[in-house]
């Protein structure tokens, strides 16, 4: 599981080769369904996720600060359909795509009414955000 020790290496790295004005974001990234998967019209699995409905609702300039915003669901941003979500570690600039290395995945928690980081599940592997 990626972890937020994980991430700030990675971000330490790129700053070592970039500078320190490449300041990474923390976007958050929340969908509906988080283990559904695209189907053809046949009924045949084509091996990509089908999240639903997704919404980003915005993003930090420190990881904790994102982190604690999905735990305490801050200003409501469940909306109560969104059942997942992506912290996705972004740096500047046009096409930064994002893989599994650089995002932690949260889903839903009714009990404590927040998100709280699990196991991405396989379907995404093969995803960049």
């Amino acid at each position: 599981m990626v972890t937020k020790t994980s991430i700030v290496e990675i971000v330490k790295a790129v700053q070592a080769r970039h500078g320190d004005d490449c300041r990474p974001i923390y976007e958050l990234v929340l969908f509906v369904h988080p283990d559904k998967e695209m189907v053809s019209p046949s009924g045949k699995a084509l091996g990509w996720p089908d999240t639903g409905g997704s919404y980003t609702p915005g993003f930090y300039y420190d990881i904790e600060d994102a982190i604690a915003a999905l735990n305490e669901n801050a200003c409501d941003i469940r909306e109560a359909v969104y059942n997942a979500a992506f912290l996705i570690c972004r740096f500047p600039g046009i096409y930064d795509e994002v893989g599994p290395e650089r995002r932690m995945y949260f889903v839903w928690n009714a009990d404590k009414e927040g998100y709280f980081q699990t196991e991405e599940p396989e379907i995404f592997r093969h995803i960049t955000y």
